[in-house]
């Protein structure tokens, strides 16, 4: 009887085409950062012992860019990956150019992550840090330097991953069920707005500069005399302004002397009268 010595793999690590969610007609996949496989790759997975998540790392063979990624389902043609359309364009991939997808069993729990919006717009979101932790959900891993796409109301976010804690050789972290820190720093686009003078209407001075204005406007056109000819009318010194002085307040001016008003200018009769059947009597 002969017995077949078994043997497992370790790890799984191959060459594959590289197609965009679009092309491929799968558009939900450009949800998150998850990918699809062929069905092949399951029957070497399965063998691997794993602890938490599948995590596969993606680098080109064009260039030194690489990044992580999970996987969504095992149903891509063999030979093939499909990948979400951001990440197509952030590592510069062209269709069914090769790529190496190997497995990452090592990778950090994420505790501080960094974000820097593109647009002002995403931040003026209502509650734009809830907007964003819901959207991570679709996401297994983070790569400092990559810049992901968030969707919200059909309208699509870029965001750059600035940095990522605890810092590794790796520059990548797993934030799948990770309590994990998300400090934002200004938009790309942010400008700070100029500094508004604040104008005080109505304030002391300004009364006070209307008032001299209105009294400095005083009447500068041509009059017509009486006798036909025409005057010029002369601008009128301030010294001649009718000034109005309050007197004081005087009791006896409007008294009533035998019933009738007097005023300070009235005299009163000093003169003599007769009296009949008696002598002169000067008042």
């Amino acid at each position: 009887m002969f017995y077949q010595k078994s043997t497992q793999r370790h790890t799984y690590v191959e060459h594959l085409t590289v197609h965009s969610a679009s092309s491929y007609g799968r558009p939900q996949v450009n949800n998150g950062n998850k990918i699809l496989l062929p069905a092949s790759a399951l029957q070497q997975l399965i063998f691997i012992k794993q602890n938490g998540p599948m995590i596969f790392k993606i680098q080109s063979t064009q260039s030194q860019k690489f990044t992580y990624v999970g996987v969504l389902e095992f149903v891509a043609e063999e030979g093939s990956c499909i990948i979400p359309d951001w990440l197509f364009e952030n590592m510069n991939f062209f269709d069914r150019c090769w790529v190496i997808v190997s497995l990452e069993q090592s990778l950090p729990l994420g505790k501080l992550i960094k974000i820097q919006p593109h647009e002002t717009a995403f931040i003026d979101l209502p509650d734009p840090r809830a907007i964003l932790e819901n959207q991570l959900r679709n996401y297994i891993c983070l790569t400092q330097g990559e810049t992901i796409t968030i969707t919200f109301n059909k309208i699509k976010y870029m965001i750059d991953i600035v940095s990522v804690t605890p810092k590794t050789d790796k520059l990548a972290v797993c934030i799948n069920e990770a309590d994990v820190e998300i400090d934002f720093l200004q938009p790309l686009d942010y400008t700070e707005a100029p500094p508004q003078k604040l104008v005080k209407n109505n304030s002391t001075l300004g009364m006070e500069q209307d008032q001299q204005q209105q009294q400095s406007a005083v009447f500068t056109g041509k009059g017509v005399r009486l006798d036909g000819k025409t005057g010029v009318a002369q601008p009128r010194k301030q010294s001649e302004d009718v000034k109005i002085v309050a007197e004081p307040y005087n009791p006896r001016k409007n008294k009533l002397i035998n019933g009738i008003r007097q005023t300070e200018d009235v005299q009163l009769f000093t003169g003599t009268c007769t009296k009949v059947g008696a002598q002169k009597k000067q008042l």
